[in-house]
């Protein structure tokens, strides 16, 4: 009986020093910890942080330093760095263009009325003048029994489409997936198929709610620079021009058509609907500069006490849009909560893990990645090259643009749903006093939009959090965050403000590291859900 006890008084010591020494790591995920990274980051010294600049060389050495300092081991051999080549096209097309026939012409205004860019490498491409065609959302899906090409053939022509998809517009849950945004609503799905089709070229219809962000994030990311990973053939399998226009100017040209554009847009949302010619043509020039430049990926790895070959992967992409010499005024894209936000909290978390006297039984990796405004290039290259082998990593954990809102009774899961992560991240959130909810906003894609996304595809479950909605303070949070992404979601305004309040961010990062604690010392595989 003596024994039993000394074992009972054994274990209460031993749960209370592991329970201590888990709370000690977890304080140093704290509000001044944070808004350093972040400051340094987003200062005007890093020069917004563009792959391939002066800014990257400042984020790399500066990452590579915190890693050390942190105990990380390199990943590649020696290096903590894994090097890809991006070409860099810069455009520069036609100030304005016409959309004519025998009825009139329609001016377009590049950057403020529309914008192109070509992925394929060559110095010049030429669009002769082209036939328009209205292809609805430009969608082909046999799974919803749906085909926007059905009947007609786009080859070589210049097609016209619907940002998002049909169950957007009509909040129909029986139209692919109600208001939620699938894979075909987005802008890169619209590409792609639009190459498969064989289009010369495609013009995605931009509408503020139905993209989830105004036009200037489309201008500031497609005038200027553009990074593409370069494929064998050059990327001439995709079409001659990608382009965008605005909702107003889509309406002027489909007047000059003789059709409204409300009216053709609710006909587009029918299984019925067949896409017409406009009975207008374009043409334009975008010459390229053409440059190729090198970028990298930062992975540092804390190798697991018991099962080294299982990895537990946080990721934050480290880039954002550098900056822009032809605005008047400020001119650097600072990218302060988008992302040296998420950088900061794997860094964070990267320091929590080492504080603990019991290492994790799986190993944790850190990779900061590249590119990923440009169409989520790092984590695509990553995938394609994995430096430790996709079938080692159990669970990914993203971290893209965090909490500056406050603390909230709430947290929201972007892919609630997808995977047996759920079930982890609802008791974690428990322990923490939230509770999980699903995104409040899944007709924005926001599953798609970031890093976690390319992983997902190669079918690797992941986790990505973003703010709750019901503050404990009485903040309207959901005005906040609406208003910070009009004005400053990817404008030279994301810059670190003292006026953040980072109490919520704290919370969340802790709740991802305890997160990242319990999966990296469990024994199970969270599955990916098929649907």
């Amino acid at each position: 009986m003596r024994n039993c006890y000394i074992f009972l008084l054994f274990l209460t010591a031993f749960s209370f020093c592991f329970s201590q020494n888990l709370e000690e790591a977890k304080a140093v995920i704290n509000e001044v910890a944070l808004s350093n990274h972040i400051k340094i980051l987003s200062s005007d010294d890093f020069l917004g942080r563009a792959p391939g600049s002066k800014g990257e060389k400042k984020t790399i050495s500066y990452l590579i330093e915190q890693y050390k300092k942190i105990g990380l081991v390199p990943a590649n051999g020696k290096s903590y760095t894994q090097e890809l080549n991006l070409v860099k096209l810069t455009p520069s097309v036609n100030p304005k263009i016409l959309f004519q026939s025998k009825k009139g012409k329609i001016e377009l205004r590049y950057g403020e009325d529309f914008v192109a860019i070509t992925r394929r490498i060559t110095n010049k491409v030429i669009i002769d003048p082209t036939e328009i065609i209205f292809a609805g959302y430009g969608i082909n899906a046999p799974e919803y029994n749906w085909n926007d090409f059905n009947g007609i053939d786009v080859k070589n022509k210049i097609i016209i489409v619907m940002v998002n998809d049909p169950g957007f517009a009509t909040k129909d849950t029986t139209l692919f997936n109600g208001k939620a945004m699938t894979y075909y609503g987005r802008w890169t799905y619209k590409y792609e198929e639009a190459a498969r089709q064989g289009a010369k070229g495609v013009f995605i219809i931009h509408e503020t709610e139905a993209a989830s962000y105004p036009w200037e994030v489309v201008k500031n990311g497609r005038v200027g620079p553009q990074f593409f990973i370069a494929e064998k053939d050059k990327n001439f399998s995709r079409c001659m021009f990608e382009g965008w226009i605005t909702y107003n100017k889509a309406k002027e040209i489909f007047k000059l058509a003789g059709l409204n554009l409300e009216d053709e847009l609710k006909k587009a949302t029918n299984r019925n609907f067949k896409a017409k010619s406009l009975g207008l043509k374009t043409s334009f020039i975008i010459k390229n500069k053409i440059d190729t430049i090198k970028t990298r990926n930062v992975l540092g790895i804390m190798l697991g006490s018991e099962k080294p070959d299982e990895y537990i992967f946080y990721m934050a992409h480290w880039d954002h849009l550098g900056y822009n010499s032809s605005l008047k005024g400020d001119s650097i894209f600072n990218g302060a909560r988008d992302n040296a936000s998420g950088v900061a909290g794997i860094l964070q978390i990267a320091e929590a893990f080492s504080k603990l006297k019991e290492k994790p039984k799986r190993s944790i990796a850190f990779l900061s990645l590249t590119a990923e405004e440009q169409g989520l290039l790092g984590s695509e290259y990553y995938v394609k090259n994995p430096i430790i082998s996709l079938n080692k990593i159990i669970a990914t954990i993203n971290l893209d643009g965090l909490n500056i809102f406050g603390k909230t009774k709430d947290i929201s899961v972007i892919g609630y749903g997808k995977s047996d992560l759920d079930k982890y991240i609802t008791e974690t959130a428990k322990e923490f006093d939230k509770i999980v909810k699903p995104d409040p906003n899944p007709e924005s894609g926001g599953y798609f939009r970031s890093d976690h996304f390319n992983f997902v595809k190669a079918g690797i479950p992941a986790i990505y959090i973003r703010h709750g909605l019901e503050s404990i303070d009485g903040k309207d949070i959901q005005k906040l965050s609406r208003d910070w992404n009009k004005n400053h979601y990817h404008k030279v305004t994301d810059e670190f403000s003292p006026d953040w309040d980072l109490s919520g961010m704290v919370e969340e990062v802790q709740m991802l590291f305890v997160l990242g604690y319990k999966l990296s010392n469990e024994n199970v595989y969270p599955k990916l859900y098929k649907k």
